[in-house]
């Protein structure tokens, strides 16, 4: 990768979908590579805050996708959801119920299943880290120049356009 430790700015992608300065699939698959790589890292470092208050990336996963269910979701279908084992998930969620994190209630349409859905301390919890780290964000983006904030600020619909077709499948 090239750029500065900051990262270079680059140019929004044409509308055709083709990387900037390029054509072909391949300067696409490197930027995809690129962007994965940057993401990843800047996410390892947002998450930093919930992993010294020990939670750790499954749990505050699992702590984010209950947010999408605020009347609560099957662990099975959680499971399923974070790609994760039924074995794993069981595991996971003692850990949050242990936590306080997480409520089991009945399923009202069901009432032999359970639901979990996040408990008041869970949101408060998830709150918490999450303002952390968008504050730490939020202190990083001062540093840079106006065009820079100006990139992201373009990029962020685009982003927000490739997570939800992740979430919607």
């Amino acid at each position: 990768m090239s750029g500065s430790a900051s990262g270079p700015v680059v140019a929004a992608a044409p509308a055709d979908g083709t990387a900037p300065g390029g054509t072909g699939s391949h300067d696409v698959d490197r930027l995809a590579g690129e962007l994965r790589t940057e993401v990843g890292r800047l996410a390892y470092h947002l998450r930093m805050p919930a992993t010294r208050s020990g939670v750790t990336p499954t749990r505050l996963a699992a702590l984010a996708a209950l947010t999408r269910y605020p009347d609560g979701v099957r662990q099975g279908d959680l499971a399923e959801l974070m790609n994760v084992s039924a074995p794993s998930m069981t595991r996971l969620v003692e850990i949050l119920l242990d936590a306080g994190w997480v409520e089991r209630h009945r399923d009202p349409s069901d009432q032999r299943c359970l639901l979990l859905a996040l408990s008041p301390a869970g949101h408060a919890t998830l709150d918490t880290l999450r303002d952390e780290a968008a504050t730490q964000l939020s202190t990083e983006m001062a540093d840079l120049t106006d065009d820079e904030r100006a990139v992201l600020a373009a990029a962020v619909p685009v982003l927000r356009k490739l997570a939800d077709r992740h979430l919607d499948a």
